[in-house]
């Protein structure tokens, strides 16, 4: 393991080490990627090489469920069309 900060790539000293995912960091590098956050080692989430606290983590179930919000939808649209066309059919009988 380099003794270098995997953020600023500068050395980095017992004194103000920080180690988290096999990585090191200096304890002012360690912060939220997206806001800036100060992070510790028991509040920090990592994602694609990353760091984020636990607001700012990219949420992945927030896409999987709009897409099936979208797919329901689009299914209930397909049931209801077909109950329509079946009362036009029944209509022209």
């Amino acid at each position: 393991m380099s003794n270098d900060c995997t953020i600023c790539l500068k050395k980095v000293y017992i004194t103000e080490k920080i180690e988290a995912n096999g990585r090191r960091y200096h304890k002012s590098c360690f912060k939220c990627s997206d806001k800036g956050c100060r992070l510790n080692i028991t509040n920090f989430q990592s994602h694609d090489g990353h760091l984020f606290c636990q607001k700012h983590v990219p949420r992945l179930h927030a896409i999987i469920r709009q897409a099936n919000t979208r797919s329901r939808s689009i299914k209930h649209n397909q049931r209801t069309h077909h109950r329509y066309q079946n009362e036009e059919d029944d209509d022209t009988i």
